[in-house]
Order: C-alpha cells, then sequence, then structure tokens
C-alpha cells in the first residue's frame, strides 16, 4: 500500500470514528438537558418562575458548552457578555450558532413558527419557551413583540437573529426591520453580537463545512459537521447597546455595528468561484 493511501484511510477512519461517537453523544446531552427541565417545569413555571429561569438558562449554558465540547469546538469570546434580562441579536450563520449563544448568553431564542410542529425538536423548544413567530404574517409581529416585553419585564434573556437566515459567513447581511420594530416600538435598548467560525488548514473551509446556508441539504453537511477535528469559533459582544425608535434606522445603526466588528469568513469572490463550480449551492438563498 502506498504511503499517501494509508494516510488517507487513516484520515477516514478517524473521521468515521468522530461521527460514530460524537452523533449519539449529542443527542444524549440534548435529551439530558430536555428531560429535567421537562420534568420540573410544571412544578416550577408558574408557582416560582423566578427559579425556572435560573434552572433552565443553568440547563441550557450546561447543554451549550457540552455540545461545543463534543464538536471539539475551541471558543474565543471578546467583549463582555450582557447581564440579564436583555435582548440580544446576532447575525447567523449555522445551527452552532444555537450550541454557541447558549453557551455564554443562554436566554429565550426567537424562532420561526414551523419549527414548533417538528417531531422531537418542536418538543424541546416548546419545552424552554422558545418565542415563535411567523414571518409570513404581518400581525405577528405585535404578538412577538409583547412576547419579548414581557420576557424582560420577567428578567428573561431573549436572542434575536435578525438577518433572517443564515449566511456563509462572507458579511453582515441587511437586518430585517420587521423583527426589531417590536424593540423599536417600545424603545428598548437592543445588545448585539458577531460569531464567526474557522477550520484547520487542511480542513473543509468553515464556509462550507461549519455554514449552513443557501439550498445545502442538512444531510451529508450535519454529518460531514461532526467529522471535523476542531471547529474554531469566535463571539465577539458588543460594547454599547443600540436604541431607535424607527425601526429601519435600528436597523441600520446595528448592522452598521455589527460589521465594524465582523471578520469575514470568505469574500465574495470565492463566494462567486463555488457558485460557477456547484451550482446552487453558492447562492445564499433567504431561509424562512
Amino acid at each position: 500500500m502506498q504511503p499517501g493511501s494509508s494516510n488517507r484511510l487513516l484520515l477516514r477512519s478517524l473521521q468515521l470514528w468522530r461521527l460514530i461517537w460524537r452523533a449519539p453523544t449529542l443527542l444524549i446531552a440534548a435529551l439530558a438537558a430536555w428531560f429535567p427541565l421537562l420534568v420540573l417545569r410544571p412544578f416550577l413555571a408558574r408557582p416560582a418562575p423566578g427559579a425556572w429561569r435560573a434552572v433552565r438558562r443553568a440547563v441550557l449554558r450546561c447543554w451549550g458548552r457540552t455540545s461545543l465540547a463534543v464538536l471539539g469546538c475551541r471558543v474565543t469570546v471578546r467583549g463582555k457578555a450582557p447581564r440579564s434580562p436583555f435582548l440580544l441579536i446576532s447575525n447567523h450563520i449555522s445551527y452552532v450558532d444555537i450550541f454557541l449563544l447558549s453557551a455564554f448568553t443562554p436566554g429565550r431564542f426567537v424562532s420561526k413558527a414551523e419549527i414548533r410542529g417538528w417531531p422531537v425538536a418542536g418538543a424541546m423548544c416548546r419545552t424552554v419557551d422558545i418565542i415563535f413567530v411567523d414571518r409570513h404574517r404581518r400581525r405577528d409581529v405585535t404578538r412577538v413583540g409583547e412576547q419579548i416585553s414581557a420576557a424582560l419585564a420577567d428578567g428573561d434573556p431573549v436572542i434575536l437573529f435578525p438577518e433572517g437566515t443564515s449566511t456563509p459567513g462572507n458579511e453582515v447581511a441587511p437586518l430585517k426591520p420587521s423583527l426589531l420594530a417590536p424593540a423599536a416600538g417600545r424603545k428598548l435598548d437592543v445588545q448585539w453580537a458577531v460569531v464567526r467560525y474557522e477550520t484547520p488548514p487542511d480542513e473543509t473551509p468553515a464556509f462550507l463545512s461549519v455554514a449552513w446556508w443557501g439550498e445545502m441539504p442538512l444531510v451529508p453537511h450535519a454529518p460531514d459537521l461532526l467529522k471535523l477535528r476542531r471547529i474554531d469559533a469566535e463571539i465577539d459582544f458588543g460594547n454599547e447597546p443600540v436604541r431607535s425608535a424607527d425601526r429601519k434606522e435600528l436597523a441600520r445603526l446595528l448592522r452598521e455595528r455589527m460589521t465594524g466588528s465582523f471578520r469575514p469568513m470568505v469574500s465574495s469572490e470565492e463566494l462567486a468561484a463555488i457558485g460557477d463550480t456547484h451550482g446552487p449551492i453558492g447562492i445564499p438563498e433567504r431561509r424562512g
């Protein structure tokens, strides 16, 4: 056997081993976090809401950090995470963002309404008090705004991805003003953060292996991500919140701040080249 063949066989064996142990371990970690919350919710959510929020945040933080460790994810944090309660917005690159933000700023995510009906995942999201928004109904923004305000008044952090989609990490995409209307209408301080990822030089670039965007199917994307030797994640928290009574102005100011701190994971030229060779995968279509 040629030396090169031996190396490739070893590499594939290591990748397969990572997939074999990481996939069930992530599932077990998710179930281990969900089950106690499912059991405790009826006894704490209404009778002792403060205790319920503390338990939920502690469990989510532990789940996020455990999941990142399983993925071999090394995290660099810049700035200070906001203190509860807060409304935090972030750019959106991958489902790994959920682990990352939960690990350092556990809170109630605002998510698209379709997830509510997903098997298992929908039940988990409902248990941890995800705020669902139907982005196809304008009137739903008012309801979501009331839920966000109520959550903040109760001391709950709220996390929102106002780009309305995941991106390949080439830029902070324009923020959808409609998703910021509740914050603008109530003149809330909005905290912000930016996330990005890198992979080792001998692995598939992060904009293809970690970022989940365009028309990438979840399979094989998720299995391929689990095969990565390591992921280097960065989360940069803004130093000052932003406030504006005008939703479009709020979106502009937030994107301006976020863009100033964000380091692109891929250039526009690289994305264009990928589009030429891979077709639709290089076209970042909007999700949800």
